[in-house]
């Protein structure tokens, strides 16, 4: 059954990928209950995640095992590769910010293409290989959207979004994330993609404290704004809760907004729900969820999306 479906799925996803030159996909998302994996394509390599939630109840015992490891086989077969190009890992409850942590030094990278952008993934030392999958589209509406425009990536991870918003015209782009690591991955993806990193901008900090303690206002005229649902590593803030905190971080955002800017708003907490009411005598909103979600993710609502233009004149 798994293998099979794999298949069929790889034949039908390999034909668009290929027809819109994207080489990093996804081909297995959960899609048969008794093999509960996700399964990503990175220009010829599989990342392979195995679920360890109660929701799947799986206790990764002999049988499940053997099952893992017959999947493993059947993968390389299928794809005709070495099983060192197959990186399994777990994905489980995550506290704080540990599913951006290190988890080992191989240093297994690959350069993926996602039409006219070029990126480069981590296969081997993180939970997460330094791309979103599930944000190709809105990397795509950030590209056609962003011509001419001063653009702040907020939560900026490895600057996918800042990559897009550069290479489709945008005047400067700021890139904020936490992590000296990240910052880094962002000015190398930038030099992947032939962009002069001398007209843009990186910068480590907290995003909150920097929201802050920013003192110039009105200065924006686009933010991509995608932070974690939760964390309470003290090293990011005390914390935080993206339900209880976003009405806040938002009316932030609005500060360092010129009139009639717009914010790029997403999370993955499936249970988020927008309190709109609050932001309205802010913002005219819209729900852009539909339009961000790529074809390679069937099964579940892997996140949500709004457009929040800010009132005046």
């Amino acid at each position: 059954m798994f293998i099979n479906r794999v298949k069929k799925n790889y034949t039908n996803l390999s034909k668009w990928a290929k027809r819109e030159n994207v080489t990093a996909y996804r081909i297995y998302d959960k899609d048969i209950p008794q093999y509960p994996y996700t399964i990503d394509f990175y220009s010829g390599n599989i990342v392979l995640y195995k679920y360890e939630t109660p929701k799947y109840q799986i206790e990764f015992e002999e049988k499940d095992a053997e099952k893992l490891s017959l999947s493993i086989s059947e993968l390389s077969e299928f794809f005709k590769i070495e099983k060192s190009k197959i990186f399994l890992k777990s994905r489980k409850k995550q506290k704080g910010l540990s599913q951006y942590e290190k988890q080992d030094s191989k240093k297994v990278t690959e350069i993926v293409n996602e039409r006219n952008m070029n990126f480069l993934v981590n296969l081997s030392d993180y939970l997460d290989c330094g791309l979103f999958l599930d944000h190709r589209k809105s990397r795509q509406m950030i590209y056609s959207m962003s011509k001419d425009l001063s653009v702040l990536n907020l939560f900026a991870y490895t600057g996918s979004v800042s990559v897009a918003a550069a290479l489709g015209g945008a005047r400067k782009v700021t890139t904020i994330d936490m992590s000296n690591t990240y910052i880094q991955w962002a000015i190398e993806n930038f030099k992947l993609n032939n962009i002069d990193i001398k007209k843009h901008e990186f910068i480590r900090a907290n995003v909150l404290q920097w929201l802050s303690e920013v003192t110039e206002e009105k200065i924006y005229d686009f933010i991509f704004l995608d932070p974690p649902s939760f964390s309470n590593s003290k090293k990011m803030f005390e914390a935080f809760d993206v339900q209880q905190d976003h009405i806040f971080l938002l009316k932030q955002c609005s500060k360092m907004l010129k009139p009639r800017g717009q914010i790029f708003f997403s999370n993955n907490l499936k249970s988020f729900k927008l309190e709109e009411g609050n932001l309205k005598n802010f913002f005219q909103i819209e729900n852009i969820t539909k339009k961000t979600i790529p074809q390679d993710f069937r099964n579940e609502k892997i996140h949500q999306a709004w457009i929040l233009k800010k009132l005046g004149i």
